[in-house]
């Protein structure tokens, strides 16, 4: 009991120390890629920024995100063997946090398809390179200051995008996520692949699909 007391205390002083910053996200997790964020068939795929695998399926996710009665969502989930990661993640959720979710997806975009650019930026070993590189990649989707960008960065205030990234690192964890791209289907974690296209994915989903068609 007597620790139960001390961790709720030692947490209340921490809280109030980084400016009353609610452990509570402050919005639902990860980056709906479709409008409406929630459909009968809610599809969310968690990606590594540096991961090719990741990047590869991309272009079918928004392609997916484009069809009825599916929503798509996609959360930030650097692996720690890619240390490039959780800093593009981190800007993604700058971009995220300040933009609209059209730039939003935008920015996914882009960033999915400089892979190859990162991992030469990468091969540098700068933190600051990187993050850099990623700035130069928000001209023409969100207009940014770069000091304003760099200092959104160090932001671990709620709703600060350091706050986010742990949201996502921690909705990832409680559903035992360990690759990526790894894809959760109206809640539940399923065993599909960043190879399969358009088809296959509509495929694999027809059955929940034919039911929302029939309960509507």
């Amino acid at each position: 009991r007597r620790c139960t007391t001390w961790t709720k205390t030692r947490g209340a002083k921490v809280d109030k120390l980084r400016g009353g910053m609610s452990r509570l996200p402050y919005r639902y997790v990860g980056m709906p890629l479709s409008k409406p964020a929630f459909a009968p068939v809610t599809v969310e795929v968690f990606v590594d920024f540096f991961c090719p695998f990741s990047a590869k399926c991309t272009k079918t996710m928004i392609q997916l995100a484009s069809q009825p009665n599916i929503s798509v969502r996609m959360i930030p989930y650097p692996q720690p063997w890619h240390w490039e990661g959780g800093i593009i993640a981190t800007c993604f959720n700058i971009i995220a946090k300040n933009g609209t979710p059209e730039e939003a997806v935008k920015y996914y975009e882009t960033l999915m398809g400089s892979y190859q650019d990162f991992v030469s930026e990468g091969k540098k070993g700068s933190i600051e390179s990187v993050k850099n590189m990623c700035f130069k990649l928000t001209k023409g989707i969100k207009e940014m200051k770069e000091e304003v960008f760099m200092q959104e960065f160090e932001d671990h205030n709620s709703p600060g995008v350091v706050r986010m990234l742990k949201n996502q690192i921690k909705y990832g964890r409680v559903n035992a996520i360990h690759e990526t791209p790894s894809f959760m289907v109206n809640g539940l974690v399923v065993d599909a692949s960043s190879s399969w296209d358009l088809e296959k994915w509509l495929d694999y989903l027809k059955p929940l699909l034919d039911d929302a068609k029939a309960s509507a």
